[in-house]
């Protein structure tokens, strides 16, 4: 699997793992951390399942990002710099996001809108929505929706880039992969990699977002709550669909 396109400084993933209280401070993380760990060298390719999980690239980067809405893609705060940003029409894309439907056909589609309102220490508020600048055709794929509550069965990620013990694997160009945790894996050991960030944690089986990846701070996995922030992302959401999402 894979984690952020970029790092955080040491000094504010410190200040974030105080601001969060003791992670992973329960006698039952470590065996949590121990079996969600394992699994990430169980990967599964996964090319062309859940064709709404995209390849989201922006200034020489890329992240994992989420179809939400027709033209609206989920993805994680710090994937765009922590920053929102409105570019003109007439100015090139900020990015794309890229859909494989089979070996050799792809849709990409650019952007020139995002928005993000958390910083570097809101550790679960680490959420950004896209406004892509033509919706996905429905017959390419369906929009997630966002989870209402935390389920108490298995998580599913998924998400783009490097994978394997370590972290060391690597594709020759982005390649989707998924693997499953328990449903108390937000605040314990570390399993995604650089890439995975902004990739969704859907409810089992389901098309329903629990939480996007953040990645690891001193060696604990964070996710941006999509559902502590539902009410924020269906809002954007609109703005988005409508064609008109802000930068605040």
């Amino acid at each position: 699997m894979v984690r952020h396109a970029s790092r955080l400084p040491l000094v504010a993933l410190a200040a974030g793992a105080l601001a969060i209280g003791c992670v992973g401070s329960e006698p039952e993380d470590d065996d949590v951390a121990a079996e969600a760990d394992a699994e990430l060298r169980r990967y599964e390719d996964a090319p062309f399942e859940r064709p709404e999980v995209g390849l989201l690239r922006r200034a020489g980067s890329y992240c994992t990002g989420t179809l939400i809405g027709p033209r609206t893609v989920l993805t994680a705060a710090h994937c765009v710099g922590f920053a929102s940003a409105i570019a003109a029409p007439s100015a090139p894309p900020i990015g794309t996001f890229t859909i494989e439907r089979s070996a050799g056909d792809a849709i990409a589609i650019g952007y020139h809108r995002h928005r993000a309102d958390a910083g570097a220490l809101d550790v679960k508020f680490d959420i950004a929505v896209v406004q892509l600048d033509a919706p996905v055709p429905a017959d390419v794929a369906t929009p997630a929706v966002i989870a209402e509550e935390w389920p108490s069965e298995r998580l599913t990620v998924y998400g783009y880039g490097r994978y394997g013990a370590g972290c060391k694997g690597r594709d020759a160009s982005p390649a989707k992969r998924k693997t499953t945790v328990p449903p108390s894996f937000p605040w314990v050991k570390a399993t995604t990699c650089p890439g995975d960030s902004g990739g969704p944690y859907f409810q089992g089986a389901t098309n329903r977002v629990v939480a996007t990846v953040k990645g690891d701070g001193l060696g604990l996995e964070w996710v941006g709550d999509a559902v502590q922030h539902r009410a924020w992302i269906l809002a954007r959401r609109a703005e988005s669909e409508r064609g008109a999402l802000v930068a605040e």
